[in-house]
């Protein structure tokens, strides 16, 4: 269950030209905020000039020194982002906007800036903690509709522990928790809405409910969930949740094999994330393509869909590298931790200035003996002003000795990963030169071995955590793992990987955030199911592997 973002106000249905007119005239008045507004909530706009735009704005406010609207200016740029699945981007202006807006106390859109970039963070536990806090604001400012988005965030993100606890150790109590309280967030906004009534919030509760039916094979309940929110949605023209309701639909026609309605809804939602640039879509409709054509047979059809995946998924996981994000949060820390530092310096030198005065002062009036109290007493909180400084340099220091090494091993991984796979793919194309020569089938056969070198970029996706590039080195080999193991879960080939790239266990568990206890039972089922004998290793079982397929 993929979190869907979708909740970024409704679509103005004005024409475009004319909105366009209004734009110009409101920038004629220097009124920033509402061409935000403008820019934010409407999806009728091309993504080239609504960036043009942001961009223009975020000049203005700086030029003109206006934080609240370099704020908003930032938060809009980060939504923009966000839709075109850009994570990065969306994070790193999500960042600038979190900063003003704590500096400032714009208590009310700090709390949808921390909403919005809690979709961004892997971690669950963060993201939690995110949204807690901006459910928090949205109650004390009694802001009633961004509340209800964040209960429903927050009803996603336990459903998206749920999906992670079945691939780990977790027990079945422990699984139906998340569950239960995916559903308590659930209801909670749907309480909430039936007297608020707005009709995105009752179309994307359709979303998430259909989304757990589909889980639940209920398929007729969860057919008639998307196609009630699509209805909803149409009406608010929420572009973004209504073509996920297509591609949704058209997942269901898939697993049921009703694949002439499943091309026409996937054909649908690849229009509409066309138009409007929602590649992380593309990317996944791409690859129901894939699985249709595919078992219909149409291999030349399959191979493109497939190709046209791969790249797009390489896009995606460029655009979402979490090692990134993380040092751009260890920088925003550094920043704030200059600022605070300058300011009680700044304090200091206020406090010393009005220190010597009252000692004049007080020599003028109580004489030696006053001086002398004062005095000790200005060296005491000098001593102890000095220390708070020095204490702060000190961890200032620590900061930036850290976001240097985040920086060090980001690139050192990202060049051992690169080197690599060039030795390894410039061998693996001289065996498919070879294979090339060798086959004397058909051209339907030909076509079969086209398709199956294709699929092993389905890697880049299913192990974009390991690291995009070095997935491609093993494509042969996770492609023979699918076909001949159907049974072993994403979970488990992500594990694989990990194994065959000599990632040790106590690395791994770290990876994965569970005990290394966890890693060898995980590792012991993962035997079972590769059915290796007592005395075969998993690197054995991958040279066999290899072996067969080359």
């Amino acid at each position: 269950m993929q979190l869907t973002d979708f909740l970024y106000g409704q679509a103005n249905k004005q024409d475009t030209n004319f909105l366009k007119s209004k734009i110009e005239i409101l920038y004629k008045n220097n009124d920033v905020d509402s061409i935000n507004d403008i820019l934010d909530i409407n999806n009728s706009l091309e993504p080239e000039y609504v960036l043009e735009k942001l961009t223009q704005n975020i000049e203005i406010a700086q030029n003109t020194n206006n934080k609240k609207s370099l704020l908003r200016s930032y938060l809009t740029l980060g939504n923009f982002w966000h839709k075109q699945a850009n994570k990065l981007k969306a994070f790193d202006n999500y960042l600038q906007a979190e900063m003003i807006s704590r500096k400032g106390s714009e208590k009310f859109l700090l709390g949808t800036i921390l909403m919005n970039k809690s979709n961004l963070l892997e971690d669950k536990k963060e993201r939690i903690q995110s949204l807690s806090e901006a459910s928090a604001i949205f109650s004390e400012t009694r802001d009633t509709l961004n509340l209800l988005k964040s209960f429903l965030n927050m009803g996603v993100t336990f459903g998206m522990l749920y999906e992670e606890a079945k691939d780990s150790l977790h027990d079945q109590k422990e699984i139906s928790q998340f569950r239960k309280k995916s559903f308590q967030y659930y209801s909670k906004a749907q309480t909430l809405n039936q007297h608020y009534r707005n009709q995105e919030v009752e179309g994307m509760l359709n979303v998430y409910y259909g989304e757990w039916y589909k889980h639940e094979k209920q398929y007729e309940k969860a057919i008639e969930s998307f196609k009630k929110a699509q209805k909803i949605l149409a009406q608010t023209l929420n572009s973004k949740a209504e073509t996920y309701c297509s591609f949704y639909l058209g997942r269901i026609a898939v697993e049921q094999k009703r694949y002439t309605e499943a091309i026409e809804l996937l054909w649908q939602a690849e229009k509409l994330s066309e138009k409007y640039k929602f590649n992380d879509f593309l990317a996944r409709i791409y690859e129901e393509y894939v699985k249709v054509y595919s078992e219909l047979g149409d291999f030349q059809k399959a191979l493109e869909y497939n190709q046209l995946f791969a790249q797009k998924s390489i896009e995606l996981t460029e655009q979402s590298n979490n090692d990134k994000m993380q040092i751009l949060s260890l920088e925003k820390n550094v920043a704030e931790n200059k600022l605070q530092l300058s300011e009680y310096e700044a304090k200091s030198k206020q406090n010393r200035i009005l220190i010597f005065s009252s000692l004049l002062i007080a020599v003028a009036i109580l004489g030696i003996s006053y001086l002398i109290i004062k005095n000790n007493k200005r060296k005491i909180d000098s001593i102890e002003k000095a220390n708070l400084i020095n204490e702060i340099k000190l961890k200032n220091q620590q900061l930036e000795d850290e976001l240097l090494k985040e920086k060090v091993k980001f690139n050192q991984e990202h060049l051992i990963s690169f080197a690599n796979q060039v030795n390894k793919i410039e061998g693996f194309l001289d065996e498919i030169k070879l294979k090339f020569k060798k086959i004397p089938g058909s051209q339907e056969e030909i076509n079969q071995l086209k398709l199956s070198f294709s699929e092993l970029l389905n890697g880049q996706s299913q192990l974009k955590q390991i690291n995009s590039l070095s997935s491609e080195l093993n494509q042969d080999f996770f492609f023979h793992i699918k076909k001949k193991y159907p049974n072993i879960s994403k979970g488990e080939e992500k594990l694989l990987a990990y194994i065959i790239l000599n990632i040790g266990s106590k690395e791994i568990s770290r990876i994965l955030n569970i005990s290394e206890k966890s890693i060898y039972i995980k590792r012991y089922r993962l035997r079972k199911k590769l059915n290796l004998q007592n005395e075969e290793t998993f690197e054995d079982f991958y040279q066999k592997v290899i072996a067969e397929i080359g």
